[in-house]
């Protein structure tokens, strides 16, 4: 027996009418009609008498009766298609350590929250191709990749200050502090060093999270990312103009790029916590937009 002749039996006689069965189901009063027909000769007699409203046989009743564990049924299949699916699985980030440590540890509890059965693997890794090579779900990279199976969006934009602590007094020759090793030759750290040129920096460290902690410290004065001395206490900006720099447009700023496989990017698990980052990137854009708010008002005292 088809299926949706039961069906189409328990509608009529359910809403009272071929027309509203018809409307209900979404096909024409003729199939309606068509599929009451098939189910009558299969059953030898007639299961409902063409009244208005319907009026059920007593055949007709056995039957509506029989079939009413498979309509409850039907429609429980029908919700549990309808409900989200939970999502569950393993999915690996790879990004930068200031970032896992900075950004991401302060939201790791309200993503179990939502995704109690999602594993997270996260990486302290800044190499593009393992996304290629299959060792990362999603990249948070501060370059965008040019590889063409790789899709980037831009999540964050971070800018930069010059920043000291409040025990010292700034002057011309106050200490100066920056970056060694590799992150020496970035842009920004290369821009910091034209800024303080001819003068031998007192200290050097091979990560931004170290840089903070010695300003803080109150060991000299450094070129910060505005997302960094948001976190630091007892620190003052120290305006671009101060080193004679007038043209904002020259001081550097940093894109962070949200990169993912394309053969991965549709993935249900993949997607909720790219969605996931989204949010927390977006909120911090906020929160950077407010230390440029304070610096921009301390500019104008």
């Amino acid at each position: 027996m088809e299926w949706d002749l039961f069906r189409t039996f328990e509608v009529v006689a359910r809403l009272g009418s071929l027309t509203a069965a018809a409307q209900a189901l979404g096909v024409s009063q003729s199939t309606v009609s068509r599929h009451l027909m098939r189910l009558e000769k299969k059953a030898g007699s007639p299961l409902l008498l063409r009244e208005t409203p319907i009026c059920l046989t007593q055949r007709g009743e056995a039957l509506l009766s029989s079939i009413q564990p498979m309509v409850n049924a039907s429609l429980v299949a029908e919700s549990v298609l309808e409900e989200e699916v939970e999502l569950r699985g393993e999915v690996t980030i790879t990004t930068t350590g200031e970032l896992i440590r900075w950004v991401l540890a302060d939201h790791f509890a309200s993503f179990f929250a939502v995704y109690p059965s999602l594993q997270l693997r996260i990486l302290a890794d800044n190499r593009v191709n393992s996304l290629a090579a299959g060792e990362a779900d999603i990249a948070l990279r501060f370059q965008q990749p040019t590889r063409g199976e790789l899709v980037a969006k831009r999540i964050y934009t971070e800018r930069y200050g010059c920043f000291l602590s409040k025990e010292l007094a700034f002057q011309p020759d106050v200490p100066w502090l920056g970056l060694a090793g590799s992150l020496s030759q970035l842009r920004e750290q290369m821009w910091a060093a034209q800024i303080f040129e001819g003068r031998t920096p007192r200290l050097l460290l091979e990560d931004f999270e170290s840089l903070g902690k010695a300003v803080e410290a109150g060991l000299g004065i450094a070129l910060l990312p505005l997302g960094v001395a948001r976190e630091l206490k007892g620190v003052v900006h120290i305006p671009f103009e101060a080193f004679g720099i007038e043209d904002e447009e020259a001081i550097p700023t940093k894109k962070l790029w949200m990169v993912v496989h394309r053969s991965k990017q549709r993935l249900p698990k993949v997607r909720a916590v790219m969605e996931w980052l989204s949010e927390i990137f977006a909120a911090l854009s906020l929160a950077r937009a407010k230390v440029e708010h304070d610096i921009d008002e301390t500019k104008a005292l």
